[in-house]
């Protein structure tokens, strides 16, 4: 077995990635998650296309995690004619949540539809907002009604329909979940979902709200807490304790706080999930210029390499998986520019966390027998888990090793999917094949996840099935 990389990728499905062969394809050049982003298109399309990753990962036989991504409390835009709305620079534009303003007015002028009247009551004159990313600006310039305001066009372009609106400095009691995301949980209630991701997850109150929906509708996924605005910043330590796993949405993020800030907090946000062993995501434009071109900038280049470097779980492609020209060279480049760039980091070394635990002190003296700080050279860690966190654990040193997790459990094999260094198999096994392994790595070997002559080091606890309470090390060559 080859790993083509350690960190993981994480893949937008689209239009241009949802047909059979550039799923296999896509699979194939590195992704290890598929993100369904509910936001867009109806829940039937991510059904069956859910089905089809699935159907496609086990003809491979390779683990793939399905993330289902809700809108929350994000706001999103609707323009009038439902395409794209063409902005042309000091011009004026009605913003309304008035289902009916249009049947209202006599004119046939463009205009953008607001389903949260809060946000609408929230902007007075001279407020600023910005749509798609902060690519458009906005300045308010009347309050018509209520329901209505004119806003002042900053620059020009086209305006796409479903784009996200963000209010800097603005924190309105919007609600952890909307009507339409409880609509597609029920629906994800009756297909394969390994994670569910938050928009804008503001405090560990967002989290728990999503957590009893899940466990209303028995969905066993892990959660997926993305942070993109400064409340999310201002409760990170909580928002992480809460979650299962974090994104950090650069998009919005760079929208909400300053952007010469943003590198800082993904450091910051990064160290953090290591800490609490979980797995962390950078995303949004990673690769923006591959949408519509063949080849990603130097910068773009530079920027998938600084996220490996600074100790990342995953990296995320959105447009350019799901609507970009290039989906699986997006993916191939990713791929390689993260395999160059870990031989190279010091994660592992540079890496002292503060826990104590039983867990923790079993990897740590299993790390001290790897390079650089024994000299003995490990080809692979080889851990059995129930519930995935000792291959966590493992994982948040980063070490320049893979780490095959070997779990009965197969929940906890997919949910490995997004971990760093991690290769998730599944595998039903007995105590006795981890104190007399023979037998395990013959099985292994013969199902090419262990080559002739490699050194293993086993970490496992005596009682196998006895989640958190590993305490068991042993090495051992393949024959």
């Amino acid at each position: 077995m080859k790993l083509q990389k350690l960190s993981k990728i994480v893949a937008t499905i689209g239009p241009s990635s949802d047909s059979p062969d550039k799923i296999e394809n896509l699979i194939k050049a590195g992704v290890n998650v598929f993100r369904f982003n509910m936001k867009h298109n109806v829940t039937d399309w991510h059904l069956e296309r859910i089905d089809r990753v699935q159907e496609i990962a086990d003809k491979l036989k390779i683990p793939i995690g399905i993330m289902i991504d809700l809108q929350g409390p994000e706001i999103r835009i609707k323009t009038s004619n439902g395409i794209g709305i063409p902005l042309e620079k000091n011009a004026e534009i009605p913003l309304t949540s008035n289902a009916n303003y249009a049947s209202q007015e006599t004119h046939e002028d463009p205009y953008i539809y607001l389903p949260q009247q809060a946000v609408i009551e929230a902007l007075e004159p001279e407020d600023k907002f910005s749509i798609a990313d902060g690519f458009y600006n906005f300045k308010v310039t009347k309050k018509l009604t209520p329901q209505t305001i004119k806003a002042q066009i900053l620059n020009k372009g086209i305006i796409q329909n479903n784009k996200s609106l963000n209010l800097v400095g603005k924190d309105l009691a919007l609600p952890s979940l909307i009507d339409t995301d409880l609509d597609k949980l029920d629906a994800a209630a009756k297909t394969k979902a390994d994670f569910v991701a938050l928009s804008f997850v503001r405090s560990a109150k967002d989290l728990e709200t999503l957590r009893a929906e899940l466990k209303d509708r028995k969905i066993n996924a892990q959660m997926v807490a993305k942070v993109e605005s400064q409340k999310g910043l201002d409760n990170i330590d909580e928002v992480i304790a809460a979650s299962d796993a974090i994104m950090i949405a650069r998009g919005d993020l760079g929208i909400e706080t300053p952007l010469e800030q943003l590198p800082y907090y993904q450091k910051q946000i990064i160290n953090k999930c290591r800490e609490a062993s979980k797995p962390v995501i950078v995303a949004t434009q990673m690769l923006q210029s591959m949408v519509e071109n063949p080849l990603p900038t130097r910068a773009e280049a530079a920027d998938v390499a600084g996220a490996i470097y600074d100790g990342t779980d995953a990296i995320m492609l959105s447009e350019e998986s799901a609507v970009g020209a290039h989906p699986v060279e997006a993916v191939r480049f990713m791929t390689s520019i993260a395999a160059h760039n870990e031989k190279h980091t010091t994660a592992a070394e540079d890496y002292i966390p503060d826990s104590l635990d039983r867990t923790h002190a079993v990897v740590r003296a299993a790390l001290t027998m790897l390079v650089p700080f024994s000299g003995v050279h490990i080809d692979k860690l080889l851990v059995g888990t129930q519930t995935g966190y000792t291959a966590r654990v493992f994982s948040s040193y980063r070490p320049k090793v893979p780490i095959l997790a070997l779990s009965d459990q197969q929940k906890t094999v997919e949910t490995l999917t997004m971990t760093y260094g991690v290769v998730p198999v599944y595998l039903n096994f007995k105590e006795k094949d981890f104190t007399d392994p023979d037998v395990l790595m013959a099985r292994l070997k013969a199902d090419g996840f262990l080559e002739e002559g490699e050194t293993i080091l086993l970490v496992h606890g005596k009682r196998i099935k006895d989640p958190g309470n590993t305490n068991s090390l042993s090495v051992f060559t393949v024959a």
